[in-house]
């Protein structure tokens, strides 16, 4: 299962699961855009000479824990099995902190909590809840792996101080789920990526894009491909010593 399948990291994740044979569940809000997903996943099994295999979009609020029970357990029914679980859902409400006006600020505060809950629910809430389901599944073979992503704003300080909390509480949960799930061979993993060539990056103005490419020592944003490959070596038989670690794939940016 890879959730927020439909573009980004999450599409990249997903097309690489099912170019090592995987079958894919791919859970997005918007049942349009992952229904392309899977047809295009089809669609390269066709050109690849393979066959078999699923791509089963799935549209669901990972913040609604009872459309997620309801999904896992339709997916788990059809699918018999549940292996790996990727939480790459996520939002950037990008409400900042900006105290230049102290009238403007307590104008804005309702707006920023909103931003914060959404960011608190989606990001962190939703992968709590997708985390619990799934493992439910897994302990069934007593194998599993989930994989979470974080990000280095969960890391290092951020003017979007929900994105940030959020994002660092996925980091604190990836610890204490590995504890928790590890007497039951379910892996738990987390991977924090910087600055990462998709939708969100593109939206940066260009002075900052060419002042953030001069902290990255690889002089670069990453492509999801390299993302994509990290959460599938996670999910591999070659990672079954590896639990409880966060990955950060930046650069060099944090140094």
């Amino acid at each position: 299962i890879v959730t927020g399948a439909s573009k980004g990291i999450g599409r990249a994740i997903a097309e690489e699961f099912a170019a090592r044979d995987y079958h894919v569940v791919l859970i997005s809000r918007d049942f349009s855009a992952v229904h392309l997903v899977a047809e295009e996943l089809y669609q390269a099994e066709e050109t690849r000479g393979t066959q078999g295999k699923l791509y089963l979009p799935y549209e669901v609020d990972i913040s609604d824990a009872n459309a997620v029970k309801e999904a896992f357990s339709e997916i788990y029914q059809r699918t018999s099995s549940l292996d790996v679980l990727v939480n790459n859902a996520g939002i950037n409400s990008r409400k900042s902190i900006n105290l230049k006006d102290s009238n403007q600020f307590l104008r804005n505060f309702k707006e920023n909590l909103a931003g914060w809950k959404e960011e608190l629910e989606i990001n962190l809430t939703g992968t709590f809840i997708c985390s619990y389901q799934a493992a439910a599944y897994m302990h069934h073979s007593k194998n599993g792996s989930i994989i979470n992503i974080s990000s280095i704003k969960g890391i290092e300080p951020t003017s979007s101080p929900g994105y940030g909390a959020s994002k660092a509480g996925v980091i604190k949960l990836t610890k204490d789920l590995a504890r928790a799930l590890a007497p039951f061979e379910i892996r738990v993993n987390c991977i924090s990526p910087g600055f990462i060539n998709t939708g969100m990056t593109a939206e940066l103005p260009k002075d900052k894009k060419d002042d953030y490419f001069k902290k990255i020592p690889l002089g670069r944003f990453g492509e999801v491909r390299e993302v994509a490959q990290l959460a599938a070596f996670l999910a591999s038989n070659e990672a079954q010593y590896i639990t409880g670690q966060n990955i950060v794939v930046d650069g060099g940016y944090l140094g």
